[in-house]
């Protein structure tokens, strides 16, 4: 087996173990490259690789383009000229090279909205069991990564910065679970404008009609709201942080499996 084809075994074996995985391969080299077109690299969610792609500063830059990629599910071709005009790479071997750098399988991309207790949970499950998750909350001692877990993004942001920092599409899934009635509805209503596939509100049945009431009166789409799961989670009666994401996580699960059937 050729070192192509032990890279793909093993990217394939991550896969399997329901790891997210970039592959980098060299598409082009010009002048003196450290290796061949097709050379593979493969970059697992946690920073651990497989195979080579010349090694030195290019790796390294080309491990936190695949982190990215990994987090926003876009691949892409990346540009090195390794004549020593770079800092950054290091590299004094004259030839240029072309990279492609590839996410593997299809990216469930998670938005948690709100970094307590219960946000916190919901990141570490989900991403354990392979979306990529963004978390965003407005208080910035609640986004240490050490709290957040390996992998996972964090924003600074608030309702209003939503479409700026942000990039909440359809195919995205939101859970919104923030210190308050006021922030949840501030947030709902900003994701209303982005429309994705899945949007859970943590709360009470209660709180969730009284919201949705307010926010039908404001001029937010009725078909948004219907859709809006809440109380988010199945139906497991959770108490504990930690059982809520059991419930909620098994949820955005289920909501998945079914787009991959074709169903509503």
């Amino acid at each position: 087996m050729g070192d192509a084809e032990e890279v793909l075994k093993i990217a394939n074996e991550w896969l399997a173990q329901g790891k997210r995985v970039c592959l980098a391969t060299v598409i082009g080299r010009a002048g003196s490259a450290p290796r061949e077109v097709g050379a593979k690299m493969a970059i697992r969610d946690d920073g651990e690789t497989a195979g080579s792609i010349g090694g030195g500063g290019l790796e390294k830059e080309i491990i936190t383009r695949a982190r990215r990629a990994l987090q926003d599910g876009n691949a892409a071709v990346v540009e090195f000229d390794l004549s020593g005009e770079s800092a950054s790479l290091d590299a004094t071997c004259g030839g240029k090279v072309s990279v492609f750098v590839e996410p593997l399988g299809e990216v469930r991309r998670l938005f948690v909205i709100g970094a307590g207790h219960v946000g916190k949970a919901v990141t570490r499950m989900a991403a354990w069991v392979g979306f990529a998750v963004t978390v965003v909350d407005d208080r910035e001692e609640y986004l240490g990564k050490d709290s957040l877990g390996p992998g996972v993004s964090a924003v600074l942001a608030l309702p209003e910065d939503s479409a700026s920092k942000l990039d909440i599409d359809p195919s995205a899934f939101v859970v919104i679970c923030t210190r308050g009635h006021s922030l949840d509805k501030d947030w709902l209503r900003a994701t209303a404008n982005a429309n994705p596939r899945y949007v859970g509100m943590l709360g009470s049945s209660q709180k969730a009609e009284r919201i949705r009431d307010e926010l039908r009166r404001e001029g937010v789409s009725p078909e948004f709201l219907k859709k809006v799961r809440t109380p988010v989670g199945l139906a497991i009666e959770a108490v504990t942080p930690e059982e809520i994401a059991v419930s909620i996580v098994g949820e955005l699960i289920l909501d998945w499996r079914k787009g991959k059937r074709g169903k509503a």
